[in-house]
């Protein structure tokens, strides 16, 4: 039986304002709120292959593997949750392979759940000749992160940047998916951006899944904070088309505040020591996920002619003992071979 194959890849991404809405449902979400994140060159990768026996399934990641007659059959395993229900919602029920690689650890908050769906869902469409435009296979997705076990890492609303590149703001609206590239210079963002491996840092008290599904009808003070959020990327988007980068700094340190009224248990000694260094040093630092652990993002411009922010806050966090994520700004999106 001869098969056939398709790889795919697209990029992780760093939330710069309105990420930890995406772990919201929908209805919950403030009306016209947006999420704003940047696309990164660590890169989540995936090869299917259609016309084989059975369903099998392998994460170079984790070296988890699963072999079953039918996705039905993945699905009830709970293995590879989320590579199974992208094979559902896709209709998939048999004869499919899929084997999978991300460059960063699910719980970095860098969005590596959110490419690596990408990649599987327009890797698997493409293979069997029904390549989807990217709003419809964005909503499919959607469906297949919400369907996933509770607990798992998911950002089911925000895959802007994994589809296509850059600096994306994705409007978080209910029925439709719609993406917005940011007329924003990439370059400056980079050069205003670092990130910083926050490490463990201790546990927090409470996980970022258990935090955002807490039921919040009627709690006043998690509907003020869930629109504060909503504001501040607003503004964010506002000064990032602006180019009034220096105003973003505020932002960054104001949104991880407000993160922290939704649960103040979040966050851990580490990233609390972190955002204190890069804002005694004249930048602010929040984590790239909805807790306290993984990849700080720190904003902090540099100087125009002389050294600014970035230098002084770079050598802080160095001098502190804190480690730099190297990536860069990735404007190629998702990529179909």
């Amino acid at each position: 039986m001869s098969t056939r194959t398709v790889e795919a890849t697209a990029p992780c991404r760093v939330d710069l304002a309105g990420g930890t809405l995406g772990g919201w449902p929908l209805e919950l979400v403030p009306p016209g709120a947006i999420s704003l994140s940047a696309a990164i060159d660590r890169r989540a990768w995936c090869r299917v292959e259609a016309d084989v026996e059975g369903v099998q399934v392998a994460s170079k990641d984790t070296l988890q593997k699963a072999s079953t007659a039918t996705v039905t059959e993945l699905v009830e395993s709970g293995r590879l949750p989320l590579v199974a229900q992208v094979l559902r919602v896709l209709g998939v029920e048999t004869g499919i392979r899929v084997e999978t690689q991300s460059r960063v650890p699910l719980e970095s908050g860098l969005g590596a759940s959110s490419a690596l769906a990408v990649a599987v869902g327009a890797a698997v469409s493409a293979v069997l000749g029904q390549a989807l435009a990217p709003e419809r296979l964005w909503l499919l997705l959607r469906e297949a992160e919400r369907a996933r076990p509770a607990g798992q890492p998911t950002d089911a609303q925000d895959y802007a940047a994994a589809l296509h590149g850059g600096v994306q703001a994705a409007h978080l609206e209910q029925d439709t998916a719609r993406a917005e590239a940011l007329s924003v210079d990439p370059a400056r963002v980079e050069e205003c951006l670092l990130l910083i491996d926050a490490g463990d840092g201790g546990t927090p008290e409470t996980a970022p899944a258990e935090a955002v599904s807490r039921p919040v009808e009627g709690n006043e003070a998690t509907r003020k904070a869930l629109e504060g959020i909503a504001s501040i990327a607003r503004s964010t988007r506002e000064a990032l088309v602006e180019d009034r980068l220096d105003d973003v700094v505020d932002l960054f340190g104001e949104e991880w505040e407000v993160r922290k009224r939704l649960d103040p248990r979040i966050s851990t000694p580490q990233m609390d020591r972190l955002a204190a260094v890069a804002r005694a040093a004249g930048g602010a630092a929040k984590p790239c996920g909805p807790g306290g652990r993984g990849v700080a993002a720190v904003w902090a411009p540099p100087g125009a002619r002389a050294a600014g922010r970035r230098e002084a806050v770079r050598e802080a966090l160095a001098a502190a003992g804190f480690k730099v994520f190297r990536a860069r700004i990735d404007l190629r999106g998702l990529e179909v071979e």
